[in-house]
């Protein structure tokens, strides 16, 4: 199947795609669900195909799985913060095109990097818990919280 997101980028998940709910942080499963289970189940599926082919840049791929969430029938208080887990927890990589020349004929390489950060404590998935119960966070935000982990006590 596929999900095609807001932007009309579509996200295919084809058969016999490598499926292993990895892509969402497993510390986060007791709080949000495990990635087979609930309204976010397809979503999970795209992510982890996405996250697995690492062809986009990893924060469309999260990005996406916010949006397909909502589409999914997720909650916007618990879609916000599972973006949240995978954007500052889930797998990360950076994309480097190389060109390289042999014999007078350039070749195109692409290499990725993995950079996944580390996994979250449990203080910190408490933390975090505690803070989307009590904001109301609008997707656009999740990227500055992200980035910023000392401000899960205020925005």
């Amino acid at each position: 199947f596929a999900y095609v997101d807001p932007r009309q980028v579509r996200w295919a998940a084809p058969a016999g795609a490598v499926v292993n709910g990895a892509s969402i942080p497993r510390a986060f499963w007791s709080l949000i669900g495990g990635p087979f289970e609930g309204r976010f189940r397809k979503a999970s599926v795209v992510h982890d195909v996405a996250c697995v082919a690492r062809e986009r840049r990893w924060q469309d791929v999260h990005r996406m799985f916010h949006d397909a969430c909502r589409c999914g029938g997720v909650g916007a208080a618990k879609a916000a913060t599972m973006y949240y887990a995978v954007y500052h927890f889930g797998p990360r990589w950076r994309i480097e095109e190389r060109a390289t020349v042999v014999a007078g004929a350039t070749r195109k390489e692409r290499v990725v990097h993995d950079e996944t950060p580390a996994a979250p404590t449990g203080a910190e998935v408490s933390a975090i818990e505690a803070y989307f119960v009590a904001h109301e966070v609008a997707p656009e935000t999740i990227p500055a919280l992200a980035i910023r982990p000392a401000s899960y006590g205020s925005p």
